[in-house]
């Protein structure tokens, strides 16, 4: 069964770095380079003019740099998912991209397989987890906020939270269902509620608000 085409932008002011991962990913035959852009106003130009399904996202670039570029997706362009591509595996970074919807957070070091997994995820809208949450950098700036915060989320079912470790460890809607035994549109129906509840419209905030709570680990 052939995959779906997923559609990629590459966002690097590095012209070396771009065509490295336009030739890496061109082998790939279900991903198609939409185009490339070298700072961030000529992203947002592009993004204009035609979406992409995937962007990849560097941080620091020129006239706008990755985090402005990503509001602006967030805010007029929700359907577009991003990666985070950067060569800085900063959790300062971490928690302000989190805030506007990111679908993970790599870096340029990571094996090209791992990246490709993560487009993959992302087009289907989930959290590529395994440089965004699981750092463990990231987890000593969280915990550091644990003391002076809930332990209990009020209003979250053990069966919520159940939901969330599973999503922390990258499983599918497909798999949750199968495994908690409900159906994928009850899970979709319940991880919405989930974000309602978080105040939060992504799956990477959701996580994040649970982890400052200590709800999962």
């Amino acid at each position: 069964m052939e995959k779906t085409v997923i559609k990629v932008a590459l966002a690097d002011d590095h012209h070396a770095v771009r065509q490295a991962f336009k030739n890496v990913l061109s082998q790939y035959d279900f991903l198609s380079i939409l185009f490339e852009a070298e700072n961030g106003k000529i992203m947002i130009s592009e993004l204009s003019v035609r979406q992409p399904d995937v962007v990849l996202l560097d941080i620091k670039m020129p006239e706008l740099n990755g985090i402005e570029v990503l509001k602006v997706i967030h805010r007029e362009y929700p359907t577009v998912k991003v990666l985070i591509l950067t060569a800085f595996l900063d959790e300062i970074y971490v928690m302000e991209c989190l805030q506007y919807g990111i679908n993970g957070y790599l870096t340029k070091s990571m094996n090209i397989h791992d990246i490709v997994k993560a487009i993959e995820a992302a087009a289907k809208n989930e959290v590529y987890l395994t440089n965004l949450l699981n750092n463990a950098y990231l987890k000593n700036y969280i915990l550091q906020y644990k003391k002076n915060l809930q332990a209990i989320l009020p209003g979250f079912t053990q069966e919520e939270i159940r939901i969330a470790e599973l999503l922390q460890h990258e499983r599918s809607t497909e798999e949750i269902s199968q495994i908690m035994h409900l159906s994928k549109r009850s899970i979709e129906l319940k991880r919405e509620k989930m974000k309602e509840k978080a105040q939060t419209k992504t799956i990477g905030g959701l996580l994040l608000y649970c982890l400052k709570r200590g709800l999962i680990e």
